[in-house]
C-alpha cells in the first residue's frame, strides 16, 4: 500500500554528477511548475528507469509534490545559505522497507533543463542510491570528460543532481479515500440540515377485544386431535368387525367341512346294503 512522505530535501543548488551546476531559477521553476497531472516523476532505482515491474529495477513510486525552500549549510567551515528543492514522494511497501533495512537512502533528480520545450527547468525523474560519494564527488570529476551516465538519462540534455541524503518519513495523516471523502460529505451534509420538526405521537387507540376463535393455531391443533381420535376409534371398530367376519369364515369352512357329499346313504342299522331284494 503507497505511503505518503514528508517534504524531504532532493536536491540544492550546485554541483551535479556531469560537470554542470544547478542553477538558482531552476529549483525556482521546477518548484512552481510541477504538477503530477501534467508530468508525474516516478522513483527509481540508481536511475534506471523501470523496463520490469520486479525489482531491483521497477517503479518505487511517484513525486506528489515539490517546494523550494532555503537552508543554512556548512560548506569548507563556512555557513551558506542556499536554495533546496523539497518533495512530498508516494512511496511503496519495497521503498519502505527499503528505507527500513537502511538501504538507498540518498536522492538524485533528473532535471530536464529545458522541459517539453517550455524553456524552463522541470523534474522527471527522482532516483534513490546508496553511494553519494560516486555520485556527487568520483563521478562529478570524471563525467565532466566521460560522461558514464549519459546512456541512463531520458533526454541526453538532462543532469543529475549530486546525491543528498534523505530522511525519509512518513506521513502519519491517514490519505482520504474516496469512500471516506464520501461519507465525510455526508455526514457534513446531514450535520448542517436543519432539523426536522417533531412529529406528534398518535393517539393510543383503546384495546379492542379478542374475537372468538381468532387463534387460528389452537383451533387447528384441535381439530388435528379430534380428527386423529376419530381416525383411532374407526380403526378399532374395523378391526373388530374383521375380527368378527373371520371368526364366522371359520365357523362356515368347519361346518362345511362336515357335511354329508351329494348321494351320500347312510348304512342300515341292521347291516346289508339297504338295497331291497325283488322276488321274481
Amino acid at each position: 500500500m503507497a505511503k505518503k512522505t514528508k517534504f524531504l530535501r532532493i536536491a540544492v543548488e550546485g554541483a551535479t554528477t556531469d560537470g554542470r551546476v544547478i542553477e538558482r531559477s531552476w529549483i525556482e521553476q521546477m518548484a512552481a511548475a510541477y504538477n503530477p497531472a501534467t508530468y508525474t516523476a516516478r522513483i527509481n532505482c540508481e536511475h534506471v528507469h523501470g523496463y520490469s515491474p520486479l525489482p531491483p529495477f521497477n517503479a518505487y513510486g511517484s513525486v506528489l509534490a515539490l517546494k523550494a525552500e532555503e537552508f543554512d549549510i556548512e560548506i569548507d567551515g563556512k555557513t551558506e545559505r542556499r536554495l533546496a528543492l523539497l518533495a512530498q514522494l508516494e512511496a511503496n511497501d519495497q521503498l519502505v522497507e527499503m528505507v527500513k533495512s537502511d538501504q538507498k537512502i540518498f536522492t538524485s533528480c533528473e532535471i530536464a533543463p529545458n522541459f517539453a520545450g517550455t524553456g524552463k527547468a522541470g523534474l522527471v525523474g527522482l532516483a534513490i542510491t546508496d553511494n553519494p560519494a560516486s555520485l556527487g564527488t568520483e563521478v562529478l570529476s570524471f563525467a565532466a570528460f566521460k560522461p558514464l551516465l549519459t546512456a541512463l538519462k531520458a533526454d541526453p540534455s538532462n543532469l543529475f543532481s549530486a546525491a543528498a541524503e534523505a530522511a525519509i518519513e512518513l506521513d502519519d495523516t491517514p490519505a482520504q479515500t474516496l469512500e471516506t471523502g464520501l461519507v465525510a460529505a455526508i455526514k457534513a451534509i446531514f450535520s448542517t440540515a436543519p432539523a426536522a420538526p417533531a412529529v406528534p405521537a398518535a393517539p393510543a387507540l383503546p384495546a379492542q377485544p379478542a374475537p372468538a376463535n381468532d387463534n387460528l393455531a389452537a383451533i387447528a391443533d384441535q381439530l388435528g386431535v379430534t380428527f386423529s381420535a376419530a381416525l383411532t376409534a374407526h380403526a378399532a371398530r374395523t378391526d373388530a368387525a374383521i375380527l368378527a367376519l373371520s371368526g364366522e369364515m371359520k365357523a362356515l369352512t368347519t361346518k362345511l367341512e362336515k357335511a354329508e357329499a351329494p348321494g351320500f346313504r347312510r348304512q342300515p342299522a341292521a347291516g346289508g346294503t339297504g338295497e331291497v331284494a325283488t322276488d321274481c
